[in-house]
């Protein structure tokens, strides 16, 4: 299944959920996206939202912790809300440099809650 994204914005949190099987090439345009709605609202969070997503290989991880890097001074908080195991590794990986990420698993409501506290 190939993959998708879709990118909301709810009050202060930047929302991304992916679904399926994410490439560099989809990584890449939910990054910009995220990035130009720091850029353009007030929102300062971000929800990763993973639950239908294929686990992801670590390069993707490894992207994703650049693309982290370069906006940590925009955000006070991200989560990731996580399937499973490997993929909580990965975003530990991802977010490693963050000043304010937690993974939650298999809690969207949790996260969201956190993120809004």
């Amino acid at each position: 299944m190939s993959g998708k994204f879709e990118i909301e914005v709810k009050g202060s949190v930047i929302i991304a959920h992916y679904e399926g099987e994410m490439d560099s090439t989809l990584v890449n345009d939910s990054a910009a996206q995220i990035e130009e709605l720091l850029n353009s609202t007030e929102a300062n969070k971000i929800l990763y939202d993973t639950l239908k997503m294929s686990k992801p290989p670590m390069k993707l991880a490894l992207q994703m912790k650049s693309f982290d890097a370069r906006i940590k001074n925009k955000v006070i908080k991200s989560a990731t809300v996580v399937p499973g195991a490997a993929t909580a590794l990965k975003a530990s990986i991802a977010f490693v440099l963050s000043k304010h990420h937690k993974v939650f698993h298999n809690d969207y409501d949790g996260a969201v809650e956190w993120l809004n506290a």
